[in-house]
Formats: structure tokens, sequence, C-alpha cells
């Protein structure tokens, strides 16, 4: 897709705006909950416009914008999220992190850039404010999560959202593509705790222990069949037990093991479904080898689930068949699900791939990078969802 000829003029003007902010704060990135540098950017940036932005959450923010079409008209919400991770970026990147052992290699410095551009083009112009718009600069999407803390801090409430959409870069979906599909498209996760307790004695007296790593043995090859033979075929789901930690030397029965993994569905019925098993074969484990065993599931993110009828709405927005596509389900977590727990949400893929400029690696790799041109098309997209052209009303995503 050749964005250049694609995206208007009145948008490829924001390109060097873009590639400094984004590259600015690609510089600063910070764990979750500890965004103090990346928070303090963002207020100066915005108030630099003429805005008023608050605090949300600690180190979120928070930026209203009224449309002139009518304050009483429900808000329009765009969210961001702020954090990076613990990776070691390359010293050959001219703009590298300036914190040590973090980066963004997940694409938060640009979803962050296309708010700031958009809060920048309304800031321009003030004639495309044309209803009312929230951005949502959210901490903590890495862990342990900061969209349901915004989502219950009455901050969707004040503004009286209506909708939310939110943004993810994807260098598996061909650069300034913008992909979506309805229902679920991001899987919700679990982290798998077992604790298998067993009895110790000497190897050469088996009889008088009760072995852990046999116990445990069984209960891996009793998870993996659940995937295997129990599931319907046609759901999809992920069970992996990543560790398996036990026994202290090469001749005594070991009396505990340790095991950690992960679960991933769509569907929250079918997710509870599989731990149930879970814990059935577990139950089974203890009463057959004698042994002890403790399962304890945290349940991290929900499944993202985009609203149908959201969808039907805006798919007509984001361009022909060349500028946009049908989102391929990824079995990967993103914490923007609680938002559709409190309102209609869409989220979208915005697709980095570039081969001809190298950026192809995944997110969360230390080499993971993206042409800046490419938030422009969300730039693009934002205005078009809010009617900043005039083409369309600024009540189609009224819901009352």
């Amino acid at each position: 897709m050749n964005l250049r000829n694609y995206l208007p003029a009145s948008v490829l003007a924001y390109e060097e705006e873009a590639i400094r902010v984004r590259r600015t704060l690609h510089q600063i990135p910070e764990e979750g909950f500890k965004e103090v540098e990346t928070q303090a950017w963002l207020l100066a940036y915005l108030r630099d416009l003429g805005y008023e932005p608050e605090t949300v959450v600690g180190t979120g923010v928070a930026l209203f914008i009224p449309g002139i079409e009518g304050s009483e008209d429900e808000t329009i919400a765009f969210r961001a999220d702020m954090d990076g991770l613990s990776v070691v970026e390359p010293e050959t990147t001219v703009y590298r992190s300036r914190h040590e052992g973090m980066m963004h290699a997940c694409g938060h410095d640009g979803h962050m850039t296309m708010l700031c551009l958009l809060a920048k083009y309304l800031a321009d112009h003030k004639e495309a404010r044309r209803r009312n718009v929230l951005l949502i600069f959210q901490p903590a999407e890495e862990g342990p999560g900061g969209a349901k803390p915004v989502a219950e801090s009455g901050i969707l409430e004040k503004y009286h959202v209506g909708a939310i959409f939110g943004y993810h870069v994807f260098p598996f979906i061909e650069k300034g593509v913008i992909a979506t599909s309805p229902g679920p498209i991001i899987a919700m996760n679990s982290e798998i705790y077992i604790d298998v307790s067993g009895k110790s004695s000497h190897a050469a007296n088996p009889d008088q222990g009760i072995d852990a790593i046999v116990a445990a043995s069984k209960l891996v090859l009793g998870i993996r069949e659940i995937a295997g033979t129990r599931l319907n075929p046609r759901t999809e789901s992920v069970i992996h037990i990543g560790t398996f930690n036990g026994g202290s030397r090469m001749n005594v029965v070991s009396d505990h093991v340790a095991l950690t993994g992960t679960m991933r569905s769509y569907d929250e019925a079918i997710h509870q479904g599989i731990q149930q098993r879970i814990r059935a074969i577990a139950q089974g484990i203890e009463a057959m080898d004698g042994v002890s065993v403790e399962v304890k599931f945290i349940d991290m993110y929900p499944p993202v689930v985009n609203d149908g009828a959201l969808y039907r709405k805006v798919w007509p927005l984001l361009g022909d068949d060349k500028a946009r596509a049908p989102f391929k389900r990824q079995m990967i977590a993103e914490d923007f699900a609680f938002y559709g727990k409190y309102r209609p949400s869409l989220f979208m893929g915005l697709g980095t791939a570039n081969p001809e400029k190298g950026y192809t690696s995944g997110l969360h790799t230390s080499t993971f990078n993206f042409d800046e041109l490419v938030l422009l098309r969300g730039l693009e997209a934002d205005l078009a969802i809010i009617g900043a052209d005039g083409r369309y009303s600024h009540k189609i995503f009224i819901t009352s």
C-alpha cells in the first residue's frame, strides 16, 4: 500500500511531527504504573497545544476535547497504552532508549503518538471538532493491567463515552492496512500454578516415599490430553505447561514439584470449562498416587470482543479494500478487553510490515521497528471516525 499516494495532504503534513513525537517517546520507555517521565512529557505536550489534560489512575493521562456541534452529545474515546518492556535495545538504534534495560518493543510509543497527532490536528483545525473526543493514555498494558482501573475510575461516565476505540501496530499486517473484525479477535489468558506434594525417601526404597515427579508427569500428560481429545476441534484454545521444577538429588524420591503454565481461549465459558477439567485431573491423580495437588489460576485479561454494531458502522470509514482487511485472530492478550465490559468497543490492528526497510521483526523483540508514516494512517482513520471532514454525521455512533 502506497501511503503517500493514499493519505490526504492535510494528514501528510503531520509526518515530521509523527517522527519527532514517536522518537522522543521511544527514548523514555517505563514500567507499568511507573510512567512518570512519559506522563510529564504528555502533559506538557498537550498543554502546549492549549488543552487542559488531567491525570488518571496515577500515571495515566486523559484529555477531553469538546465538539463544536454540541457538548451534550455522547463522546468518542480513543485509547493508547503507555508502558514499555524490559528488553535491551541494540546500540545501533539512532534514537535508542535512554532507560537502560527498557525498550518500546511493542509499539506503545506509536500508539501514544497517534493520539498526540489527533490532539494536534484538532488544535490546528478547530472546525474538525465535530463531536466530543476523549483521549486516554493508559498505563500498564503489559502488566499488571491499567485498562480495568481506568474503566472503573468513572472517567467514561464523566465524559459520557458512547464508544471506545484502540489500535495496536502489528508486523504481520501490511504497512498502513487497518485490520479488524467483529466478535472475539484476541484471546483471554490465565496463568497456571500447580504444586504437587508427595513424600521423600531414598531411591533405594521407593515404597517408603510418594514420588511427586511421577504424579506431576501424569498431570502434565493429562493436561496435554485436554487439548487433544477433550475439546471440540473447532474450539481455539491453548494450554501450555512451561516450567517443571522438582527434585533435590538423583537418588532421592522427590517430595515436591512446582509447575507453571498459561492457557488462552476466545470464549470465557470454554476457558472456565478447561480450568474445571484441569482441577478434575488433579483430583484424580491425588486419589490415584496419594499426592496432594494445589491448582491455582490467575485470570489476567478477558478476550477482546469487538462490538458487532460498532464494527458495521466503522468498517465503511476505514477506506477501500486495499486499505482495510479482516483481522486474523491472535492468541496474544490485550487489556483493552476490559473497556468492552463497560462500553461498545472496537480494537484494530495497524499494519507495519515493511520488508523493503527491514521492518519485519515481531513484537517484544529487540529489533522491532516501524516507519512512522503508518501512524498517519491511524490519524486519517480517527478523523474519519469522528467525522472531521464533515462527510459523516456526528451522531453516527450515538447509542441511545
